[in-house]
């Protein structure tokens, strides 16, 4: 097959790393990187012998597909004339700011016929695939993802940046439209929020509880999933994952347990986690999940297949986040002190204004 041309808009931390792992994957032929900012583009291609330009008029005739790694301000500037030129566009996430932005890509992907992939990268995570084999009708999921602060991303809020992975995770386990959303935030450093806790009520039931922060001593990433067929922990840092599938003991209820012999008792007591409710750690095969994105993006435009976050995926994730952050807006702490917005949620316009300012 023919090698897809490729070009990487942004050169920031993400942008970087796509640009390298694209030089090593023989379906693309990297064709350039594009960044207004001279001297950071100047000096990356200078050390990784790549072509750099000013803006993507000057590359966009030389190239098949695009990877874009701008803040997310830019996205659907940037991707709205590529699609509409019929080339193939794989979006770092947030797809966009506003849901009408993620629509109007949308549409234009399909129009043209052009492949359109957000980067949930951590759908590619080897341990996430690997425990979603584990997991049936979700019942209850807790999921929390904490940092240090990066200054990265800082043109939106943790919701945005962080939390959003791990909505993206949970709609793709779950399958069922969200219900109810509560949230609160805190604002560190500003002006968006970097601390957030949500609890997501889906149709079906089930329960999310989730945790972003970019202000925490503790960096952690990881999520546990309750199901009708148990329970599946991962840690998205160490890419481990443990499961949890229970004895016939207690899946009989807890008539029988209770009901047991002191000598039974005891037995459960001392074999808890051995027997009754065996824990186990599952072997994943280690993997790079941003290359793994990549060589998808490749195999959709190559053979015609469809990637495994549509536009439409994302579309659904931003959503979700972007009631989120309104929730936070109707309730949280700024400037320690307690500060209720108020009852009425902001429009994305309004929201869409903040983010340019903040830029």
């Amino acid at each position: 097959m023919r090698q897809v041309r490729l070009a990487v808009i942004g050169t920031g931390h993400l942008g970087k790393i796509h640009a390298k792992l694209a030089k090593g994957i023989s379906a693309f032929k990297l064709v350039g990187v594009v960044d207004p900012a001279k001297q950071a583009r100047d000096a990356f291609c200078k050390e990784h012998k790549i072509k750099g330009y000013d803006d993507v008029s000057e590359i966009a005739s030389k190239i098949d597909a695009a990877v874009i790694a701008t803040p997310t301000l830019y996205h659907k500037d940037v991707a709205a004339p590529l699609l509409k030129a019929g080339k193939h566009v794989l979006i770092e996430k947030p797809i966009t700011l506003t849901t009408e932005d993620a629509d109007e890509l949308i549409e234009l992907a399909e129009h043209h016929r052009s492949v359109l992939q957000v980067g949930h990268v951590e759908r590619f995570n080897p341990a996430f695939r690997e425990a979603s084999k584990k997991v049936q009708s979700p019942r209850f999921i807790r999921g929390e993802r904490t940092s240090g602060y990066t200054f990265r991303s800082v043109d939106v809020g943790v919701t945005l940046d962080l939390m959003i992975h791990d909505i993206d995770l949970v709609l793709s386990l779950v399958r069922n439209p969200v219900v109810d959303v509560q949230a609160t935030g805190l604002t560190v450093f500003g002006p968006h929020e970097d601390v957030v806790e949500t609890r997501l009520t889906f149709a079906n039931g089930c329960v999310a509880n989730l945790t972003a922060s970019r202000a925490s001593f503790n960096p952690s990433r990881h999520m546990e999933v309750f199901s009708d067929a148990g329970f599946v922990g991962v840690d998205f840092t160490t890419r481990r994952v443990k499961s949890i599938v229970a004895d016939e003991i207690v899946k009989q209820g807890a008539a029988q347990v209770h009901g047991l012999s002191p000598e039974g008792k005891n037995w459960v007591r001392d074999n808890l986690f051995s027997t009754v409710l065996p824990c186990q750690e599952i072997e994943v095969t280690p993997g790079n999940a941003i290359e793994a994105e990549l060589r998808e993006f490749a195999d959709c435009i190559q053979r015609g297949l469809t990637p495994t976050v549509t536009g439409q995926a994302a579309r659904e994730a931003l959503s979700v986040a972007l009631k989120v952050s309104d929730a936070v807006q109707n309730h949280r702490w700024d400037g320690g002190k307690f500060n209720l917005v108020g009852p009425t949620m902001r429009t994305e316009p309004k929201r869409v204004v903040a983010a340019k300012k903040a830029a």
